[in-house]
Parts: structure tokens; sequence; C-alpha cells
């Protein structure tokens, strides 16, 4: 019995919300379902000999596109643009290449202007990305891709091969004592003297930081956290 033949790999874009039937995504489909009229097509077979035989009309083809193209443009995304860039204190086009987490401190930062909060300046990392030998001001941000530092199926029920660093846990070992006490003082107004068991929960915590460092290199089932800056 042959196999069925698998699906195709998915198109390297990403799929909004955007209530279009379920499909074609592409501009003839998207005319269609939004500016309610059929604009001209071409078969793509036909256009080499199309383009020979009757210029005119793949002519009429190629503004069909850019009617489409224009009228799409300014009914979804010049008013969104605008509306985006009025809200928030920047210019169109960084408001179209930063992230939502950036848009939404952008956004913050004005509400702490107004109302008196201080707020330290954000830090510019320095300029190091080169082209043929020349530094670049900006490079340009390409979206709908999620960065994955470790390719792989990760679940907190499956043992996962940990590189530790066992000088990170030497140097906590090392200021255990005043991180502890800083804890008690800064989240619950105590100190060391008004806890009865310090020292217990101190050594726990040694003992533990001292595992690590010993055996940096572990089997362990990992604790997975989602952050979402975004929704943050």
């Amino acid at each position: 019995m042959a196999r069925p033949p698998l699906d195709p790999p998915p198109s390297p874009q990403v799929n909004r919300d955007s209530y279009l039937p379920q499909g074609s995504r592409g501009l003839k489909a998207v005319t269609k379902a939004k500016l309610g009229y059929d604009p001209v097509e071409v078969d793509p077979e036909d256009m080499v000999a199309c383009a020979a035989a009757r210029p005119q009309a793949m002519a009429a083809y190629s503004v069909s596109d850019a009617v489409a193209t224009y009228y799409l443009y300014m009914t979804y995304v010049h008013p969104f643009i605008f509306s985006l860039a009025t809200i928030i204190p920047l210019p169109p086009d960084e408001v179209l290449r930063k992230g939502s987490g950036t848009l939404c401190e952008a956004l913050l930062m004005v509400q702490a202007y107004e109302a008196g909060v201080v707020a330290p300046n954000k830090h510019q990392a320095a300029a190091d990305a080169t082209h043929k030998g020349h530094p670049l001001e900006s490079e340009t941000y390409i979206g709908g891709k999620v960065e994955a530092l470790e390719s792989g199926v990760f679940r907190s029920d499956l043992p996962t091969r940990f590189n530790c660093d066992p000088a990170a846990y030497a140097a906590l070992l090392d200021t255990l004592d005043a991180d502890l006490v800083h804890a008690l003082q800064a989240e619950a107004g105590l100190s060391p003297g008004d806890c009865a068991n310090y020292e217990e929960v101190k050594a726990s915590v040694a003992a533990a930081l001292s595992k690590l460092r010993d055996a940096p290199v572990r089997d362990d089932r990992p604790l997975i956290y989602h952050l979402d800056v975004a929704a943050m």
C-alpha cells in the first residue's frame, strides 16, 4: 500500500488572525475577500505566451496588481500605521520595525514622563555590526521568526542535559550571606536575628549551590517557563 504524500512545509510567513478564508492568502484571494471585486488574473503557465501575443492584456494584469495593492494598503495598512505612530512617539518606520515589547516600553515611558516618574536613560549598545568593512548605523529588522537557542523537543518530564558554569555557582556561594540578608530586609523587613531557622535555610541553599558547582554537567527534568514580553 502506497503511503500518502506528505503535506508541503508551511511557508515562512506569519499568519495573523486576519479573518481571511482558508486556502490561498495571495494578493488575488485577499483582494476578493477584502475589497469585494475580482482582479485581472492570468494563469502563470500562460504568462510568457500572453506577453508575446497580447502585451496589452499583461499590462492590464500588472496594473490590476498595483491597484489592488494600493487600495489594500490605503484601506488596512496605512490607517493602522498612522494610528500606531500617533499613540507611540516614534516615526512610522520605527513603529513598523520595532517589536511589541519595545513599543510597549516606549508607550510606558511617555506615561512615566507625564506622571513625573524618574526613569534612567535606555542603554545604547555600541554599534559593532559591519558590512564589507564599513560600520552599520542600523540593521534591517526581519520579523516573523522565533530564535531557538537549542532545537529539539522539551518537556518537564523528559531529562535534559545541562552544562552549568561552576564559576557562577561559586560566586553565588561567596555572596550567599549578603544576598539572604538583603532579601530578608528588602522583601520582608526582617533581620537574620528575627528568623528562627536562618542558619538552617542558609545551609540548605549552600548545599544545593555546592552540589551544582561540583557537578556542572547534569541530566535533570527542567522547569519550563514561557515569558511573553508583549503580554507583560
